[in-house]
């Protein structure tokens, strides 16, 4: 009888302690839940840290090649980064009474004389690429602007427009005089042997235009912040520095001058 008991306790024993495997699926299940909350962090922090990053030139915290940060005001560093340079002119803000410019010529172009060097440079590296810029127009004065302007007006009288309409629809197209960046000087179009994108012009003022100073003053899609149509043939000079940050940022020069005014504020 007693070999009998003890033979039967050793059975409940054994009958009650968890085998060897459950003991084994419970540890990798401790495992491969620890595997699956560590690669969860991991994805988070990276999704945070892509969010970060692609926020971070709009923010002011990135660095430019000058290593210097954007969350710095930008100070006028000689001619090609003055204020004057950057002066903002569109509808909205017309050309003061007192501006004036320095005129040189250039194939029978007027244009301020501080871009002259530049766009010769331009010139001389887009022919060494097999790419010709020809001026068309630079300099106009506000007689001659408003002259355009009005009839930009007329053609679209005998359109079908009323007259209130076809000079709302006319300043998009053509700006009245005073209202105009070609009375600066700084403002240039370019011959375009191509239709506007496709054309060899253009895809190479829009890759290399910068590194000279010159920005495309009316880019696509961007007709909500500068009233305007797209104009492919029309750059404007705002110095090399400038050009390059506008060219990191993606901004067109309204958007850049309303940043700028932000950075001074700070």
């Amino acid at each position: 009888m007693g070999l009998w008991k003890n033979g039967n306790q050793r059975e409940k024993i054994i009958k009650t302690q968890p085998s060897w495997r459950s003991v084994n699926q419970i540890k990798r299940l401790r495992i491969m839940m620890t595997v699956v909350a560590v690669v969860i962090l991991l994805s988070v922090a990276a999704g945070l840290f892509l969010v970060w990053y692609q926020l971070h030139p709009v923010l002011g915290l990135g660095k430019d090649s000058s290593s210097q940060t954007y969350s710095e005001p930008l100070e006028p560093q000689g001619e090609s980064t003055a204020p004057d340079v950057l002066i903002l002119v569109n509808n909205d803000s017309p050309l003061p009474s007192e501006f004036s410019v320095d005129l040189t010529e250039l194939d029978g172009i007027q244009v301020d004389k501080r871009l002259a060097e530049s766009l010769e440079q331009m010139r001389r590296a887009a022919e060494s690429n097999g790419v010709t810029l020809s001026l068309t127009k630079g300099y106009v004065s506000a007689e001659q602007q408003q002259e355009q302007y009005q009839q930009k007006v007329q053609e679209l009288v005998r359109a079908g427009y009323t007259q209130v309409r076809a000079e709302d629809a006319a300043a998009t197209i053509v700006e009245r005089g005073g209202r105009s960046e070609y009375q600066t000087g700084l403002a240039v179009d370019f011959s375009l042997t191509g239709s506007g994108q496709n054309s060899p012009e253009y895809q190479w003022l829009t890759a290399n235009g910068a590194d000279y100073g010159f920005v495309l003053r009316y880019p696509p899609k961007k007709k909500s912040v500068t009233q305007k149509e797209e104009e492919p043939q029309h750059f404007r000079y705002v110095g090399k520095e400038n050009a390059q940050r506008m060219r990191q940022l993606g901004f067109c020069l309204e958007e850049y001058s309303a940043y700028l005014s932000k950075q001074l504020k700070k």
